[in-house]
C-alpha cells in the first residue's frame, strides 16, 4: 500500500497551452520556495489539484521530477472543477494535495525495451516517464512508444511528437483520418501487433480501460511476462485517499494500492477494467 502524502501545497499557473479542444496542459509554481525544495515525486504519481469553492480533481504530473521546481498537468473538461481550470489565467492561484500513489518507474525497465503504449488522454500520465527516458539515455534499453487518438486534432502534445520520434521508435494512429494525415489509421491494439516486442521487455498502457484485454492479449502473446505489463487506472479516482469509495475495484483501491497495477494484478479484477 502506497504511503499517503496530504500536505498541501499552494501553487500559481505560469503558463497554459490548449492541448487539444477540451484538453490544457497548466504549468505550475511554487508560491512558497522553502515549500518547493522540499517536494519531489516519481513518475506515475498524482496529486489532488483544487481550486476554493470548485473542489478537486486527480491529475497525474506529467512532466519529470528534474523539472521541479515547477511542474504540469493535464486537465480535461469534464466536471466542475477542470472546467474551473480551464478558466484559470497566468498568475492565478490554486491548491494541490500530494504526490500520491504509486509509481511506473521501477528497476524492472534498466536495460529493457520499454514500450510505452497510449490512448486518446491517456498519453498525458506516460508524458513524466517519456521525459525521464529523454534525460537518460542509458536508463531503458530501447524506447517504443505507440500512441492513439479519435482523430488528428485529438492528439496531445503535438508541438513535441516529432522530438520524441528522435529518441523513440515512435508509432502513431487515429481512428478517423483528415485530409492532411498520411499516417496510419486504425486502432492502437492493430498498431501494436506490428512492433517488435521483445520478451523481458516492460509494457506500461495508459487510456480506456476497454482496451486493457486486448493489449495484454497482444503482448502475453508476444511472450511478455504478466508481471511486466502494468496499466495505469488513474481515470477512476476522486478523492485520492481511500475515503470515497470511488474507485475500489473488488479489494482494491486504485489511489491507494495504484493507479498503476501489472496484469497479474487485473487479470482476475473485472471490475477494473470497465
Amino acid at each position: 500500500m502506497t504511503n499517503i502524502e496530504n500536505k498541501m501545497y499552494q501553487v500559481e499557473v505560469t503558463a497554459i497551452l490548449g492541448l487539444n479542444k477540451f484538453t490544457k496542459s497548466l504549468r505550475l509554481r511554487f508560491v512558497d520556495k522553502k515549500e518547493a525544495k522540499d517536494f519531489t515525486f516519481e513518475p506515475g504519481q498524482f496529486v489532488m489539484l483544487g481550486i476554493l469553492g470548485y473542489g478537486e480533481a486527480a491529475l497525474t504530473i506529467t512532466t519529470a521530477p528534474a523539472e521541479l521546481p515547477e511542474f504540469e498537468v493535464a486537465a480535461r473538461s469534464t466536471g466542475v472543477a477542470t472546467q474551473a481550470m480551464h478558466r484559470l489565467k497566468v498568475g492565478d492561484k490554486l491548491y494541490f494535495r500530494g504526490p500520491l500513489g504509486n509509481t511506473i518507474l521501477t528497476d524492472k525497465i534498466y536495460g529493457k525495451q520499454v514500450i510505452l503504449i497510449a490512448g486518446g488522454l491517456g498519453l498525458a500520465p506516460l508524458r513524466s516517464m517519456i521525459h525521464v527516458l529523454r534525460d537518460d539515455e542509458k536508463l531503458a534499453g530501447s524506447l517504443e512508444i505507440v500512441y492513439g487518438a479519435k482523430s488528428p486534432e485529438d492528439l496531445l502534445y503535438k508541438g513535441e511528437l516529432a522530438v520524441w520520434g528522435k529518441f523513440a521508435d515512435l508509432q502513431l494512429t487515429v481512428d478517423k483520418a483528415d485530409k492532411q494525415w498520411t499516417g496510419h489509421v486504425g486502432r492502437v491494439e492493430k498498431l501494436l501487433t506490428k512492433i517488435q516486442k521483445e520478451k523481458d521487455a516492460v509494457a506500461i498502457i495508459c487510456g480506456p480501460p476497454v482496451m486493457y484485454p486486448g493489449i495484454a492479449k497482444i503482448l502475453l502473446e508476444a511472450g511478455l511476462d504478466d508481471d511486466n505489463i502494468m496499466f495505469m487506472l488513474e481515470r477512476r479516482m476522486k478523492c485520492g485517499i481511500g475515503k470515497c469509495q470511488h474507485c475500489t475495484c473488488g479489494e482494491k483501491y486504485v489511489c491507494i494500492d495504484g493507479p498503476t497495477f501489472t496484469w497479474k494484478e487485473l487479470k482476475k479484477n473485472p471490475e477494473a477494467l470497465v
